[in-house]
């Protein structure tokens, strides 16, 4: 009988080793998912700022392009009498300088004579009376840009004060 005793309280010991093992091997197991689980959440949270950076880190390259680009717009206007072949070939480059910033996600901003200020967009650098209602963008002094959806440069736009008064 005693041993018979000794057996099912090896069995008890044994169950109750084995339960915590069980218990063990769930703890760690669980572990091992949150652990799985948050290095997925991080290789996807570093993968888009990794693409965040690669957007937007040419920005300082892009507005020196657009300044570049300004200053062609600038030469073309001021051009009178000029060889046709020259206004061509300056026609041509501005073109290329346009295509390869927009092919790298930039794209001008649209400013219609009429529309209201919207200071996400437009920088004021006057006012003058004109036949637009007052706080509406009268003129375009310098055209704004956009990088992937993002201003990283405001159009500056002189402002209504009022229509004019013909008195």
């Amino acid at each position: 009988m005693d041993e018979e005793i000794k057996k099912e309280e090896e069995v008890v010991i044994e169950e109750t080793e084995l339960d915590r093992c069980s218990k063990e091997r769930e703890e760690y197991l669980d572990g091992w998912r949150r652990a799985k689980a948050d290095l997925i959440n991080f290789k996807k949270e570093e993968a888009g700022r990794l693409a965040g950076f690669l957007k937007n880190g040419n920005e300082n390259i892009i507005k020196d392009l657009i300044t570049v680009l300004d200053s062609f717009e600038l030469g073309i206007a001021a051009t009178t009498e000029v060889n046709p072949e020259v206004m061509k070939g300056m026609i041509l480059i501005k073109n290329q300088l346009e295509d390869a910033l927009r092919r790298h996600g930039t794209e001008k901003l649209e400013v219609k004579k009429g529309e209201m200020f919207d200071p996400a967009r437009h920088e004021a650098i006057g006012e003058m009376h004109s036949e637009y209602p007052d706080g509406s963008v009268v003129e375009e002094v310098e055209g704004g840009y956009l990088l992937y959806n993002k201003v990283i440069r405001a159009s500056k736009v002189r402002l209504s004060k009022g229509e004019i008064n013909n008195k």
